[in-house]
């Protein structure tokens, strides 16, 4: 397995992090145009020709190699806006500190490998998603609209496991909010659902780049109070980026796995019962 490199947890903490910097695909297509958290090294456009094969596990895998969860420390710059903004004390039914028990403690058993992110970092990255948002236009359809991403910066706890997977530099990702309530819960339900119906194929322009976005649901097992999965298309530049999104929702907490380049029926049957039991163990 590759380990990670601070390269590779910038890139996870941006793709992370764009989860709540966007609706249903807008956060996997802005982190193709955003330069990357700190990271200067780093084209404006991350779009590769790497193709998962239909004989590719998609990741997190059990087979890989244990080792200790690592932690990604926050650097953000004390006088930045989105430094201020990410200053959020959002307290959910778990703690950032919690979240990251957790993840470590499954990063271990499960065997995978991964990078738990910190909450720090990922309310930072969260933040600089929404400056990147002020200068981005969609067409046909905006699917941020009715949205309030820095919501959870300020009122719920963020956790994320970063794992090496197939796209080379784009890890894949587990990634859990935990709220204070259900109610946000019970929002981010409808939001998600809404979004994907009324707006899966859109263009986002930002940075002088160009990225087309084609989201369709994917069928899955019921688990928790709700669940969705869904399979984004990123084109940029003639190139394409898969993305198989699996989400959970259980009383104050949701939970996501995002994979790259697999196939989305495979990730399906494979990553189901991980989503499954991290969500069990987030609720305890």
């Amino acid at each position: 397995m590759v380990a990670f490199t601070a390269k590779t947890t910038r890139a996870a903490v941006r793709n992370t992090g764009s989860r709540w910097a966007g609706a249903a695909g807008t956060g996997l297509a802005l982190a193709l145009v955003l330069t990357g958290c700190g990271g200067g090294d780093e084209p404006a456009v991350r779009v590769d020709g790497s193709a998962a094969t239909a004989s590719e596990k998609p990741s997190p895998s059990p087979s890989k190699p244990a080792k200790p969860a690592k932690s990604a420390k926050a650097s953000p710059s004390a006088t930045s806006p989105a430094s201020k903004r990410a200053e959020g004390n959002g307290a959910g039914a778990l703690s950032g500190e919690e979240l990251a028990a957790v993840l470590s403690e499954l990063n271990m058993d499960l065997d995978i490998g991964g990078t738990v992110v910190e909450e720090a970092q990922l309310k930072q990255s969260t933040a600089q998603g929404m400056d990147a948002l002020q200068d981005v236009e969609y067409t046909p359809c905006n699917p941020t609209e009715g949205t309030d991403p820095m919501k959870a910066v300020s009122e719920a706890s963020m956790g994320a496991l970063a794992i090496d997977g197939n796209a080379p530099g784009k890890p894949d990702t587990i990634s859990v909010l935990s709220w204070a309530s259900e109610a946000p819960v019970a929002e981010e339900i409808e939001v998600s659902r809404r979004q994907l119906e009324s707006c899966p194929e859109f263009s986002l322009t930002a940075n002088g780049q160009t990225v087309s976005s084609v989201t369709e649901a994917v069928d899955m097992p019921a688990i928790g109070d709700a669940s969705q999965a869904y399979v984004t298309r990123q084109t940029a530049n003639g190139t394409t980026q898969t993305s198989v999104v699996l989400t959970a929702w259980s009383g104050t907490n949701s939970v996501q796995i995002t994979l790259h380049e697999a196939d989305p029926q495979e990730s399906v049957r494979y990553v189901t019962p991980i989503l499954e039991e991290v969500l069990d163990r987030v609720e305890g």
